[in-house]
């Protein structure tokens, strides 16, 4: 990664600031920052987060206030200075998030909390200011809702690895972002951040709860899709696992994560099966549940079955002048599952 070209940073000050974080983390693995609530409400970062919320664009939150209304109704500087006086002046307190729902590939819906445009900019600050301390941390195998990180890079990968590994472990880790143990997931927050303002304010979130039909509703579980953080907590969470499979687990084959999906790529049928029984024990330890009727055990070679993965199916085509080849059909395509060789 280049340290010193963090996506789509456009104040020099604040990109000069994720370089400075990064590489101070990089060159001490066992640091833990604490002085970094006061820039949590420097104008550049608060600025340049603003920037951010509004190119992505959205609706609002459960106060009603839009992105379209803040720009020409409301002011952004008068927005942007009251959020700078709440933070600073800690009076800030998260709200709960809207829940609603959008359609997924099999016909169910995924549900999704969209936090207030205020709430919305804070945690993008605090990102700005975690990421680059995290990104020190993550390993390469993660390719998801990183900078410069993508999923045309984690394609490329699984193609290249296609040439020599004959089984694949796809795993789907039922109801990921809902299921998350909060309490784990700030212990390996503290892990890098000691500063309590900005883990009181992360907690915060986390708690905030859900407002759906009028309706609130506790989150003492999970990490609400929507939220500009979310991404990034989400990473750190299985970056546990990235980091476990690195250092004992690497030799049973190649770990290719995008968020929350992942699959391990093996060279021998033992290997994918001593495979699935570590990622059982890690998934146990990180109370979060695999989805046996997703998860496959597949033979790529077998020119039969295949995986899905990031919205294309992968499986190896019949042999074109003598060598294999892989091939990617686009969108999700239904494979006939053997009892056999799926032992979630």
């Amino acid at each position: 990664m280049n340290a010193g070209k963090p996506a789509n940073y456009t104040d020099v000050k604040a990109r000069e600031l994720w370089k400075t974080l990064y590489l101070c983390a990089k060159e001490s693995k066992n640091r833990r920052f604490h002085a970094l609530y006061d820039k949590v409400y420097r104008p550049d970062i608060l600025a340049e987060a603003w920037r951010r919320v509004k190119r992505n664009k959205g609706s609002g939150g459960i106060d009603g206030q839009t992105i379209e209304g803040i720009v020409h109704e409301y002011g952004e500087r008068k927005f942007l200075n009251e959020l700078y006086l709440e933070l600073k002046e800690k009076r800030f307190h998260p709200k709960p998030v809207r829940r609603t729902y959008i359609p997924k590939a099999d016909g169910k819906e995924r549900p999704l909390g969209i936090p207030t445009i205020k709430d919305r900019v804070a945690q993008i600050t605090v990102k700005l200011l975690i990421e680059p301390i995290f990104e020190a941390d993550f390993k390469d195998c993660s390719f998801g809702f990183r900078p410069n990180r993508n999923a045309h890079q984690a394609i490329n990968r699984i193609r290249k690895l296609s040439r020599k590994s004959y089984w694949v472990v796809d795993v789907d880790i039922k109801g990921y972002f809902d299921n998350i143990n909060q309490e784990k997931l700030m212990k390996l927050v503290e892990m890098r951040i000691s500063d309590r303002r900005v883990l009181r304010l992360i907690r915060k979130w986390l708690k905030a709860g859900v407002m759906e039909d009028d309706q609130f509703r506790d989150t003492d579980l999970g990490t609400p899709q929507g939220g500009g953080i979310s991404p990034l907590l989400a990473n750190i969470y299985l970056n546990y696992m990235d980091t476990i499979w690195e250092k004992q687990f690497a030799h049973l084959g190649e770990l290719i994560r995008y968020a929350d999906d992942f699959v391990i790529m093996c060279n021998t049928k033992q290997q994918a099966l001593q495979s699935i029984d570590v990622v059982k024990s890690i998934m146990k330890k990180l109370d979060l549940t695999i989805n046996k009727d997703k998860s496959r055990l597949v033979n790529i070679w077998d020119d039969k079955s295949g995986f899905d993965f990031l919205g294309m199916h992968h499986r190896i085509g019949k042999p074109y002048e003598g060598k294999p080849h892989v091939r990617f059909d686009e969108g999700k395509l239904k494979v006939k599952r053997e009892s056999e060789s799926c032992p979630f």
